[in-house]
């Protein structure tokens, strides 16, 4: 799935916007993860106040590398390693990015029109499938075989 320069754009600027708050963003994150059956811990406001320049920066470098699927793998993989000795389970990354999205709309409130809701979409499905497939050993991707060889059974 390619991000094209455009999307790119509007998610950085989207950032940018709560940039100056976002340990308020962080905030609100926490709290939406505080709402959701995680098997992981949600952690704290302090630990994500006290991480929250970090978690910044993080976001904002996996969208500009977005479309460079190549560059942004193994930083996301990097991060998944993290969330792994938190204990995070699958269903935990969907949580979690769903809390993401929901403090987005939070926050940008009108800014957050449905092309961008869409764009946001996209990336956090990028950042899924990385996670899911390097964590979990799961891809959304059927292999051809395997698909030809179960319609002949059928």
């Amino acid at each position: 799935m390619k991000s094209n320069t455009e999307n790119k754009k509007q998610l950085l600027k989207s950032i940018n916007i709560i940039k100056p708050n976002f340990h308020c963003f962080a905030f609100t994150f926490q709290m939406q993860l505080q709402r959701l059956p995680l098997a992981m811990p949600c952690p704290s406001s302090e630990a994500l106040n006290k991480n929250s320049y970090l978690l910044y920066c993080a976001l904002e470098r996996t969208i500009m590398h977005i479309d460079n699927l190549r560059s942004v793998t193994p930083f996301i993989h990097h991060h998944a390693n993290n969330l792994s000795k938190l204990g995070i389970s699958h269903q935990d990354v969907t949580l979690l990015c769903n809390a993401f999205l929901a403090s987005l709309k939070i926050h940008l409130k009108d800014y957050m029109t449905s092309t961008l809701e869409q764009n946001w979409r996209q990336a956090i499905r990028i950042f899924t499938n990385i996670v899911t497939s390097y964590l979990f050993k799961t891809s959304n991707v059927v292999s051809l075989t395997d698909y030809s060889q179960k319609q002949l059974s059928s």
